[in-house]
C-alpha cells in the first residue's frame, strides 16, 4: 500500500504568491481632504448635530406647512425630498459616510412629530377632522 505525503499543500516560494495591489489614491478636493483628516470622535459629533437638523427641518416641514391648504402638499414633498436625498448628496461629496446623520435626522424627526403630537393633545386641537 503506497502513502502518499500531504502535508505540503502550500506552495513552496512565497514569494511567488499574488502580488498585492494597491489602488490608485482618488483625487481629494479640499473639502474632501478636510473631512478625511477629522478625528472619529468629532466627525460623529457633526453626523448627528447635522443630522438632528434636518430632522427637525423635515418635521418643521410637515406640520407647518401641512397646515395650509393651499402649500401643504409641497412641505410635504420637499419633507421627503430632503430627508431621503439630502444625506445620499452629502455622502457623495464628502466622500465620507453619514450612516450616524441619518439615524439623528430619523431620531429628530420622530422628536419633532412627538412634541408636535403632544402640543395637539394638550391645547385640545382635534386628531382628526371631518371635511366640510
Amino acid at each position: 500500500m503506497e502513502h502518499k505525503d500531504t502535508t505540503e499543500l502550500e506552495p513552496k516560494n512565497p514569494a511567488q504568491e499574488t502580488p498585492t495591489v494597491t489602488p490608485p489614491q482618488e483625487e481629494l478636493d479640499e473639502l474632501q481632504t478636510k473631512v478625511r483628516n477629522l478625528p472619529e470622535a468629532k466627525w460623529n459629533l457633526y453626523q448627528r448635530i447635522g443630522g438632528a437638523i434636518l430632522g427637525l427641518l423635515c418635521g418643521f416641514l410637515l406640520t407647518y406647512f401641512g397646515s395650509y391648504e393651499s402649500v401643504g402638499m409641497f412641505g410635504t414633498i420637499a419633507a421627503v425630498v430632503i430627508a431621503l436625498f439630502a444625506p445620499n448628496l452629502i455622502e457623495k461629496r464628502l466622500k465620507r459616510s453619514l450612516q450616524k446623520g441619518r439615524v439623528a435626522l430619523m431620531i429628530g424627526l420622530a422628536a419633532w412629530m412627538l412634541a408636535y403630537l403632544l402640543i395637539m393633545l394638550l391645547s385640545g386641537t382635534p386628531m382628526l377632522v371631518n371635511p366640510a
